[in-house]
């Protein structure tokens, strides 16, 4: 019997958890997991790709200091705030001009076994660092590097609307999700251990 109210118990925590996620008020939480994330964030994640990508194009075709004037005007015209960073993690603010130290953050990003998009919810804030890597429009000003190379970073930070985190989609699943804790917490309570050994030897008799 001990093992039949060890799952019960187990099953019931993970159902009420997942009841909790239905109805919680948003929260503000450093990390995203795959389960939690809304559509919502994916398609603000694809802008910040299509920024990116205008950007290196901009940079690469014409004078790079373009690259710059066109982040300043969508950080104007869309609210947002975009860095940029070298691949030593520290901020360039125009062509030539860089801090002294690097971004932490930034770095962790870089230095990842695989580098790719790193997103976090952070003070009513959705930040993201998107690694730049080595391309053949980029060999102009960044030579002697191969495609597998993190030449650059940009970090893009907006608001968002909390609610939207707690979108239609995000509920259904956990609502599936309680639905089968929930049968299998009725079928917990129903099995009975000792009375299938107890037949079991009857039927040896």
């Amino acid at each position: 019997m001990k093992i039949k109210y060890f799952f019960i118990v187990l099953v019931s925590l993970l159902f009420i958890i997942s009841v909790s996620q239905i109805f919680t008020i948003p929260p503000y939480q450093k990390d995203m997991y795959p389960i939690y994330k809304s559509g919502y964030f994916d398609e603000i994640e694809k802008g910040f790709v299509v920024i990116k990508d205008a950007f290196i194009a901009i940079k690469s075709l014409k004078d790079p200091v373009y690259g710059w004037i066109l982040l300043k005007d969508i950080e104007k015209t869309q609210k947002m705030d975009i860095k940029v960073f070298d691949r030593f993690g520290k901020e360039v603010y125009a062509p030539g001009k860089k801090s002294d130290k690097s971004d932490v953050n930034v770095l962790k990003v870089i230095n990842s076994m695989k580098p790719s998009i790193y997103s976090e919810i952070k003070w009513g804030n959705y930040i993201s660092i998107l690694p730049i890597k080595m391309e053949d429009r980029c060999t102009f000003c960044h030579k002697g590097k191969s495609g597998k190379d993190i030449i650059g970073v940009m970090m893009f930070k907006r608001d968002f609307d909390g609610y939207i985190y707690y979108s239609s989609e995000r509920i259904i699943i956990f609502i599936l999700i309680s639905i089968v804790l929930a049968m299998v917490l009725f079928m917990l309570l129903r099995w009975d251990p000792e009375h299938n050994i107890k037949e079991l030897f009857d039927k040896k008799k």
